[in-house]
């Protein structure tokens, strides 16, 4: 839902358009954020609303001592920072603000192929900004090199393997499988993963462009280019589905839009630039140099599109703090294109690869009125972008969780109970001291009753996506659920999950742990 448009306006006027955190004035350069995260509870009040710039929002972002940038700003710290501003600001003791920034930059970070090809083709019609201009430059190149070894219009960075009768039959053939315990890490959804071999690798690389330039730069298989992983497809009735997983492949912009009343030509990016067409891991040092833009004025509410780095994401699903989300109208038959304000957390942020280079931004330089002026711009480190990415709409099940000391996937919930009642029953192992069952895909999950030893414990809920119960238990309890689920899109064809569904089941434990 967000704030009211009176919130925003109030929080504008009573910082001045300041940072609360670093005490800058931005001008349109600053966002409104939640003191109390928004998913956790925090209201869409004036009381839990505070104005940040965007370099601070990463630092204020959604609380987590583990945040590899450091300990980020806790909800006391941001409520201590907002009312020490407005005393300030009331006391009238803020300087005179210097002249506002003349450019708004933001990193955008395009995660569908499809739109990659658009844009490889210089088609930004989807693009999510307004006036965009495209230029074309060495990492642009590269994106199309990528594009032109990949023989089709789409690609989903995963395929089918073999399906097997059991976890015994598969390890039995591949004993050096990792078996997931817990189920919890970066592979809760899968029950067992390994290392494919160059002989099954090569297979696909003739069907996956990506991968066969990995292939070709004789890149390491173990936890850099592919992985197996297994799980039970409870829907279709399989006990044991293997599914190859390959790098998905990103590319990231730097967009500078013009918020000035004039037209300005820009003359050159001063970053870390590293410009090698091979495959290395994602880093943010670089020589620094200077990138020379075209020279044509920029008109106001103008933005151009500055290719930085085709980043290619771990084999593992990230954990990502969102901020805001916005969804499009559907673009092709369900096909939804979401835009979302976020922060990844990686464990190790050289677990990501880049192709073709990098360039790490740190100023603008532009010509206005016949003079050079300068404006810095904040890091790109993954901490602080927009996600522009499409999917179709599926459903499959509701998913179950256990609960003790911490959280862990169990399986999917009323599998074979697609728009029709069913049941679906379990018995609690010991040190389980509660049970979620958690709606996280595109349908609506409804249940008509629960129980638990016989004994009617609820009845008549119903789950949209995102929404879950927690149920309180104890060992040894048979726990019934008697209902339906009912997605959103009926799937037209069979296509692999596994690694959607893993996305969407860690994302689901890195919130929980969270609240």
């Amino acid at each position: 839902m967000g704030f009211s448009s009176k919130i925003k306006e109030q929080i504008m006027v009573d910082t001045a358009r300041h940072c609360c955190v670093c005490h800058r004035y931005k001008g349109v350069k600053v966002e409104v954020h939640h003191i109390e995260q928004e998913a956790l509870g925090g209201k869409n009040t004036y009381d839990n609303a505070i104005a940040v710039c965007f370099d601070c929002h990463a630092d204020a972002g959604h609380y987590n001592s583990q945040h590899p940038r450091g300990i980020k700003f806790s909800p006391r710290e941001l409520k201590k920072a907002k009312e020490s501003w407005l005393k300030i600001v009331q006391q009238k003791n803020i300087k005179e603000p210097s002249e506002p920034d003349s450019f708004l930059c933001q990193y955008f970070v395009c995660k569908n192929y499809e739109n990659l090809i658009e844009i490889g083709k210089g088609d930004l019609s989807k693009f999510p900004i307004d006036n965009p201009l495209l230029i074309k430059n060495e990492i642009f190149d590269s994106l199309n090199q990528i594009i032109a070894n990949h023989p089709e219009n789409y690609r989903h960075a995963n395929a089918w393997g073999e399906e097997y009768k059991n976890k015994k039959e598969y390890l039995k053939k591949y004993p050096d499988s990792h078996v997931i315990s817990g189920r919890g890490g970066d592979y809760a959804y899968f029950q067992v993963v390994r290392t494919p071999t160059q002989d099954e690798l090569n297979r696909y690389v003739l069907k996956d462009g990506l991968l066969k330039l990995m292939v070709q730069h004789n890149l390491p298989i173990k936890d850099v280019s592919s992985i197996v992983g297994c799980y039970e497809d409870a829907c279709a009735g399989i006990e044991l589905q293997e599914e190859y997983i390959f790098r998905k492949l990103w590319c990231a912009f730097l967009v500078i839009t013009n918020i000035s009343d004039n037209p300005i030509a820009l003359e050159e990016i001063v970053g870390e630039v590293n410009l090698e067409n091979i495959f290395l891991p994602f880093s943010q040092s670089g020589n620094l140099s200077k990138i020379n833009l075209p020279k044509m004025p920029i008109k106001p509410n103008t933005s151009v599109l500055l290719p930085i780095s085709i980043t290619l994401p771990p084999l593992y699903s990230l954990d990502i703090d969102e901020w805001s989300s916005t969804s499009s109208d559907r673009l092709q038959g369900e096909q939804l294109q979401i835009v979302t304000h976020d922060s990844i957390t990686l464990k190790n942020i050289h677990d990501c690869l880049t192709f073709g280079g990098q360039i790490n931004p740190t100023e603008i330089r532009y010509r206005l009125n016949g003079n050079i002026y300068s404006q810095g711009v904040h890091s790109f480190d993954l901490t602080n972008l927009y996600s522009i990415d499409r999917h179709w709409e599926c459903g499959s099940c509701p998913h179950l969780f256990f609960v003790n000391s911490k959280i862990s996937y169990v399986r999917e919930l009323l599998p074979h109970c697609e728009n029709h009642i069913g049941e679906d029953s379990f018995i609690i192992p010991e040190n389980v001291s509660s049970i979620v069952i958690s709606e996280i895909e595109d349908e609506i999950t409804e249940i008509k009753s629960i129980y638990i030893n016989d004994v009617l414990y609820k009845e008549n809920i119903t789950l949209n996506k995102s929404e879950f119960i927690e149920i309180t238990v104890l060992k040894n309890s048979v726990i019934k659920i008697i209902g339906q689920y009912i997605p959103n899109t009926i799937e037209k064809h069979r296509k692999p999950q596994g690694i959607k569904r893993n996305d969407i089941v860690t994302q689901f434990l890195y919130d929980y742990t969270k609240t």
